[in-house]
């Protein structure tokens, strides 16, 4: 494997290029560790022959997710031998950290180091049986969903200090001392203004697409999981919940409340305010994200919302300069 994929880049000097490089390469080289707090597991290809999760429908939504992210212009998937899954938690039964899925603590991409941490969705205490389908699904979403932070365009700069500066993720950026273009979005319903949220909630629009591709090929349509929430987890994982759905008491619904609030909601919300499709939207918004050329996706703005659009509508007031100068 290579430890620069082909959408990241660094900038500065050929003495600071090169330094970046050998950085990367030392925060890559070993293969990913047990992570998650109270949380064993193995790397996601020891999984797959476990019998822990239903392997066929785990390899058939890889197949929908490499040629989807095929017609998108990405290259490489994020290895599997560098997705560690958790299996197992020592947290207290019927806590967030005790059941495990796409919204446990902690677990997800890791740009620098190049892994990521998953947990299988369930149970994690052993107090209620693991569905293989169910937590297949679940881990397709996941690794979509990672992967597609993998293949997001990235670029590096050295601090002053000779720590590594990520000043351009996708369609954001941020200069070495961490001041960021777009600022967070303010409490409250309504479309995003941040531009994390519009890359976060980008991404898991296509993982839940892959998720609810895979379920209908294999015609599963609903889970059979030991648990107070099965329709919100298969919903979530295909995504399918509604606002009202977000509602539900158990640690791990409120987790995925949450995210379905901050992230999926305001996503939506922000793509339903074009004069267009959201899938029109959609599609701007992604490959500006895995190409880094932001200037395609402001002018598709500009016609739309007027010139300079996409300044007015992200750009934090206390941004100095131009996205150019950080790129």
């Amino acid at each position: 494997m290579t430890f620069m994929p082909s959408g990241e880049h660094v900038d500065g000097t050929t003495a600071e290029c090169a330094h970046l490089h050998l950085l990367l390469a030392c925060f890559r080289a070993s293969p990913p560790p047990m992570r998650l707090p109270e949380v064993t597991g193995r790397p996601l290809p020891e999984i797959l022959g476990s019998g822990i999760i239903d392997a066929d429908v785990f390899h058939a939504g890889h197949a929908i997710m490499a040629a989807r992210y095929q017609q998108l212009g990405i290259r490489a998937l994020l290895p599997l031998e560098r997705v560690w899954t958790g299996t197992h938690s020592a947290a207290r039964p019927g806590t967030a950290r005790g059941h495990g899925g796409f919204h446990h603590p902690a677990q997800g991409y890791r740009h620098i180091q190049m892994d990521s941490a998953v947990t299988v969705l369930g149970d994690l205490t052993g107090a209620a049986p693991v569905s293989p389908q169910a937590a297949a699904l679940d881990l397709v979403r996941s690794y979509a969903h990672d992967c597609l932070h993998f293949a997001t365009f990235r670029r590096y700069r050295l601090t002053d200090r000779g720590e590594i500066a990520r000043v351009q993720y996708g369609i954001n950026f941020r200069h070495p001392d961490g001041r960021t273009y777009s600022a967070p979005d303010i409490p409250g319903d309504g479309p995003t203004r941040n531009l994390g949220i519009v890359m976060e909630g980008a991404t898991d629009t296509e993982a839940t697409a892959i998720a609810r591709k895979t379920a209908q090929f294999y015609g599963i349509t609903s889970p059979d999981l030991e648990t107070d929430m099965p329709d919100l987890a298969f919903a979530d994982i295909t995504g399918t919940a509604t606002a009202t759905a977000l509602s539900l008491d158990h640690p791990y619904a409120r987790s995925l409340g949450r995210f379905g609030r901050t992230v999926t909601l305001r996503y939506r919300a922000l793509l339903s305010e074009f004069d267009a499709s959201a899938a029109d939207a959609h599609s701007q918004i992604t490959a500006a994200m895995i190409g880094g050329d932001l200037a395609p996706l402001e002018a598709w703005l500009d016609v739309r919302r007027g010139v300079g659009s996409f300044a007015r509508m992200f750009r934090a007031p206390a941004f100095v300069g131009e996205p150019e100068l950080v790129r």
